[in-house]
């Protein structure tokens, strides 16, 4: 790639300390009462001060929000409280300041003085909604705290509010009226109390009546939930959905199922109106990219940097030094593993932070979301890459080696239909010209691989680093497991590898994603036995299904490996296996062994409860498989040749 072309790459990505305060300021710079408080806010202001900062954030988010979702609400809605008042939340019902304060801690052992708790908001909340599969967004830093905290300015954009007055408040932010009617959509999670909604649906003009804006249906099922003198109980903001991030909240106010008097006044400003039915009609195709503008812009309003406000060293004190003792918060560093913990042999977290590239994950990342965007189905593709580089000679990049002779690996008959090249390519390019001769490409390949499934909601697993890249790439190696394999086979292709019957089922979950051909089933559907029948493991309406879509002689076109199900990564593939809908052989043949059918069966019966923790964690152990460190093989200038 050319040096023009790289450095107009990088520009666009946002990759090397590229300052946000241009492109988010103006819509909204002169609307601020104080326009210096704007300042200039960039996406790598730690780097060089803290460069483990956004590490150290999300593992604590995740630490507590993982097993406690509704975390994640709660901490979207103190930003957004912070951000409307002075950075500092006054509201008695807020949730989630031990989040807060534990990374913090954390971050105080790591870089004393450094990182403002404003910044410390704003990330937590960002990662706490990508832990429940909500969207990501960039978060430029550098805010500083403020000093001052009154309940008096607490003015914050009330429940009971008409559109007109929200549209003030908002405006008065320097946010527009699509800012309001996005930002409302966050209320597809979080709860409130009976107490918010009583007098709506019990006495609303003193008559003993209900809102006229409010479905009757709706206000039964409230009235079910709510006594009148009820002020304690919860209930959803968004009902039938109120546990995903998702574009249903406005399909709520469309039926007239909008909690508070907000949600309903938004149906009665043309452009508020417009924008709900526009995502009820196009199920949300625009919302999470909308909402995370949206949240970017919030995270401008009336922030201090420079010289203004301070740095605390604990968030609910002004400038007094944590009173936590220096031997509990060196327990939640090692309890947490926040700060470059090793995962057994010479990988480990935050590699490459002591080793001359502290900015890789934060390039990685951004180019990787920057591909998966425009093409979600990347995801299962890279994923796919990964699995198919470790298995072969290990996780060493081998797979991405190119032969003049067409005998490397990716020449193999089952890494022929793999894509996603350029991404890593691309990455790499960036890397090279931000850290030349540092970052190996099997590590990149790693980072990538993850990054991609977290793009479009998947689970999100620490990636140890510290990878070699392989100098061998032969063909005849490239022995992966088949899919026509049957379970004793695959059990002992995966312990040849150290993973286990446990990993072999958990990890046949990715197939929750991506697609195949027709060609690589035509046998399965139209002549199993050579006597023209299908596989009797098959589901025989599935079958029919299967062939309107493949014909027999067709080897090209798509087919899902999880129907009804390939644009979510959720548990749905253990499903349609438990109902003999496996695409591939190797897939139905999970019911043949106990141990593999246990694990489906439990899937289907919890919902895939801990489908997630159980993918995360095979994902780690499969990305030591095989892996070269230290002096060990070489780092590549180009991932698709050897030095």
């Amino acid at each position: 790639m050319a040096l023009k072309n790289l450095l107009a790459l990088v520009v666009l990505l946002g990759v090397v300390g590229v300052s946000v305060a241009s492109p988010y300021e103006n819509p909204f710079r002169k609307s601020q009462s104080n326009p210096g408080t704007m300042g200039n806010l960039d996406l790598d202001y730690y780097r060089y001060k803290c460069p483990q900062m956004e590490d150290i954030v999300r593992r604590v988010t995740i630490q507590y929000v993982s097993p406690k979702p509704t975390l994640a609400a709660a901490l979207l809605r103190m930003h957004f409280h912070d951000c409307f008042v002075r950075r500092r939340s006054p509201n008695l019902t807020l949730k989630g300041y031990e989040v807060v304060d534990a990374v913090k801690s954390a971050l105080e052992i790591a870089c004393p003085g450094v990182v403002s708790c404003a910044d410390v908001l704003a990330l937590v909340a960002r990662d706490a909604v990508l832990v429940i599969r909500g969207p990501w967004w960039p978060v430029p830093l550098g805010r500083r705290d403020g000093r001052i905290s009154r309940i008096s300015e607490a003015n914050l954009p009330s429940p009971f509010a008409n559109v007109d007055t929200l549209k003030k408040n908002f405006s008065d932010k320097g946010l527009n009226t699509k800012d309001l009617v996005v930002l409302s959509g966050a209320h597809t999670i979080g709860v409130s109390s009976c107490g918010l909604i009583s007098s709506r649906i019990y006495n609303f003009t003193g008559r003993g009546d209900f809102d006229p804006a409010m479905n009757p249906n709706y206000v039964m099922e409230l009235k079910k939930r709510c006594q009148p003198t009820d002020v304690k109980t919860i209930v959803d903001m968004d009902p039938g959905s109120v546990d995903k991030f998702d574009s249903h909240y406005f399909d709520a106010v469309d039926q007239r199922k909008g909690l508070f008097i907000s949600d309903s006044a938004l149906l009665n400003d043309w452009e508020t109106k417009l924008y709900i039915k526009t995502q009820v009609w196009t199920r949300g195709a625009s919302f999470n990219r909308d909402f995370a503008e949206s949240m970017v812009k919030l995270g401008f309003v009336g922030i201090l940097t420079g010289d203004q406000g301070e740095v605390r060293s604990r968030c609910d004190l002004v400038k007094r030094e944590t009173a936590m003792a220096l031997k509990n918060l060196l327990a939640l560093v090692v309890l947490l593993g926040v700060v470059g913990v090793s995962f057994g042999g010479d990988l480990y977290e935050g590699y490459y932070r002591y080793n001359n590239c502290p900015q890789m994950e934060d390039i990685v990342r951004n180019v990787t979301y920057h591909y998966i965007y425009k093409d979600p189905t990347l995801a299962a593709a890279l994923l796919r890459m990964h699995f198919h580089d470790c298995f072969v000679r290990g996780c060493d990049g081998s797979v991405l080696i190119k032969s003049p002779n067409n005998d490397a690996e990716r020449d193999a008959i089952p890494n022929l239909s793999l894509r996603g090249y350029e991404v890593v390519d691309t990455v790499k390019s960036v890397l090279e010209s931000e850290c030349p001769g540092v970052v190996s490409c099997a590590d990149i390949l790693a980072l990538v691989a993850r990054d991609a499934v977290l793009a479009i909601k998947g689970p999100w697993w620490p990636v140890p680093l510290g990878r070699r890249d392989g100098r061998v790439s032969n063909i005849s190696e490239a022995n992966l497991p088949s899919p026509f394999a049957n379970v004793t086979t695959l059990k002992k292709n995966f312990a040849d590898k150290g993973l286990n019957t446990k990993d072999l089922v958990v990890l046949s979950g990715a197939h929750t994603i991506g697609v195949s051909s027709c060609g690589l089933i035509s046998s399965r559907i139209y002549n199993f036995t050579g006597k023209g029948d299908s596989d009797p493991a098959m589901n025989p309406n599935y079958v029919a299904e299967l062939k309107k879509r493949c014909q027999p002689t067709d080897v090209t076109t798509s087919v899902d490996m999880d129907p009804t199900s390939v644009d979510k990564f959720d548990s749905h593939y253990f499903n349609a296996v438990a109902e003999k809908k496996g695409l591939f052989i190797s897939d139905s043949t999970l019911l043949d062994d106990w141990e593999t059918n246990l694990y489906i069966q439990k899937q289907v019966l919890l919902n895939g409860f801990y489908f997630n923790k159980d993918f995360s964690d095979s994902m780690v152990k499969l990305g030591f498989v095989g892996v070269l460190t230290g002096d060990q093989g070489e780092i590549r200038n180009q991932c698709d040749r050897v030095n």
